[in-house]
């Protein structure tokens, strides 16, 4: 029988040792896995107001690092699902909820939202508000509402753009025309149009104009509220305030003599009026970047005119995030969507990281108080102004089918203004070709007819 030698005591001793810190690892790695929870977070490349945004996921990158750090010990951990662009993303996020394979929490374009909503995808948060510090008063009201369904809140927002005006004051001027923004109307906007829209060549029709951009979302919602009813199963606008809508935008028409105003003809000096959003003034109103551009000529952010029965409104872009009902981690899932869209340090980082509006109002505060603006050396940006924007903006429909009957709608009222149609039974058929539309909408949703 062979002894026990000093080298086999050895020997058995570092395989004891071995074992011992075998098992260590064993049960250090069963210990992390009971305790990591790992999300999962859907994101897209790109945004509805189509200004490029460089290194699109930076921002997410940070939040992922801030919210990882302030929950170190309890081992959270957020991972990435990137690659997909604006265009494909409901596609892209439409295959992976069929096979119920969706992230945890993820990014929402905004017609998608309330099929969401309505099929139970998204889970609602009205509970887990109610149990966190998180206070409604954090966000500004509008982008708070873009979240919410029937009364409900089944995501949060994250940032916001909103939209105006801005003008060439240095071609206003040269044609010693100012403006009255106490009586800030369509008829003075008109006029204005009017007396710059110009044939500067000589060639009968006109190459110097009064607006770029200017569609019939823009004069229909600074003169009624709503185009559908508060269900939207039924068209909601007011027929009057319609007519005017398209007298107006008959005037409008007619100035240009049927010629377009090409994008980019704003750059050349030959515009007088621009539609814009923040983000596209954040690009082009800091230095260098408004040297591309705009550097020209003295240009400044406008408010949009109103009808007779409205008030200056804008379109509000919002980002929303929200979080599956299939999730496993909700609780944690509702940490990360408190964490993003109400953190003062994360809310900070938009500002420093994107093109973006934080949706937390301390911080909004604190960017206009702090002198951030003149250190990044953008164009001043009135802070009673844009306040003004956000709190009178409107948020698009968001049921399934609008981006479809919003393209009917922007086709049938070019044709009754190109083709001179009668107002009257212009906004009658108007009317009847929403409800249709409407119609087929609520059939699909229901199954009924």
């Amino acid at each position: 029988m062979a002894k026990n030698t000093p080298v086999t005591r050895g020997k058995l001793r570092i395989l004891g040792v071995l074992t011992v810190l075998i098992l260590l690892m064993v049960f250090a790695l069963l210990h992390y896995r009971s305790k990591t929870v790992v999300l999962e977070l859907a994101l897209y490349s790109g945004n509805s107001w189509g200004v490029p945004q460089n290194f699109a996921y930076a921002i997410y990158d940070k939040a992922v690092e801030m919210f990882e750090q302030r929950f170190a010990d309890e081992g959270y951990t957020v991972v990435l699902r990137t690659g997909t662009m604006y265009k494909d993303y409901s596609e892209w996020f439409a295959q992976l909820v069929l096979k119920g394979k969706e992230p945890d929490i993820f990014l929402i374009i905004e017609e998608d939202f309330t099929t969401y909503a309505a099929i139970g995808l998204l889970e609602r948060l009205d509970k887990y508000i109610e149990k966190s510090d998180l206070s409604p008063d954090v966000f500004f009201r509008n982008a708070l509402e873009a979240g919410q369904y029937q009364g409900s809140q089944y995501s949060l927002p994250i940032y916001i753009v909103p939209s105006f005006l801005i003008v060439n004051n240095d071609l206003l001027d040269s044609l010693d025309l100012t403006i009255d923004l106490d009586n800030w109307t369509w008829e003075q906007f008109y006029h204005l149009c009017e007396q710059i829209t110009d044939d500067l060549d000589g060639d009968g029709a006109p190459d110097q104009f009064g607006v770029e951009g200017y569609d019939w979302h823009h004069v229909f919602y600074t003169n009624d509220t709503s185009l559908f009813n508060a269900d939207s199963t039924q068209s909601g606008f007011n027929y009057q305030r319609f007519s005017e809508t398209l007298h107006f935008l008959k005037k409008m028409h007619a100035l240009n003599q049927g010629v377009i105003v090409r994008e980019g003809t704003f750059e050349d000096g030959r515009v007088g009026f621009k539609t814009f959003n923040l983000s596209e003034f954040r690009v082009y109103g800091s230095y260098p970047y408004r040297i591309l551009r705009y550097e020209d000529f003295d240009w400044e952010a406008l408010p949009f005119p109103h009808g007779p029965h409205g008030s200056s409104k804008s379109k509000l872009y919002t980002v929303q995030l929200g979080m599956s009902s299939r999730s496993r981690h909700k609780d944690v899932a509702f940490e990360f969507l408190k964490f993003i869209s109400s953190d003062k340090d994360f809310q900070y980082q938009i500002w420093e990281y994107s093109n973006m509006l934080p949706v937390n109002r301390a911080v909004f505060d604190h960017i206009y108080k702090s002198g951030i603006m003149q250190r990044d050396g953008m164009r001043p940006l009135d802070r009673e102004f844009i306040e003004s924007v956000i709190a009178n903006s409107y948020i698009d429909p968001d049921f399934k089918k609008y981006p479809v009957i919003d393209e009917y709608i922007t086709q049938r009222i070019f044709t009754i203004i190109a083709q001179d149609e009668d107002i009257s039974k212009g906004v009658g058929s108007l009317d009847q070709m929403i409800n249709e539309l409407l119609e087929d909408e609520y059939s699909v949703q229901t199954g009924k007819r």
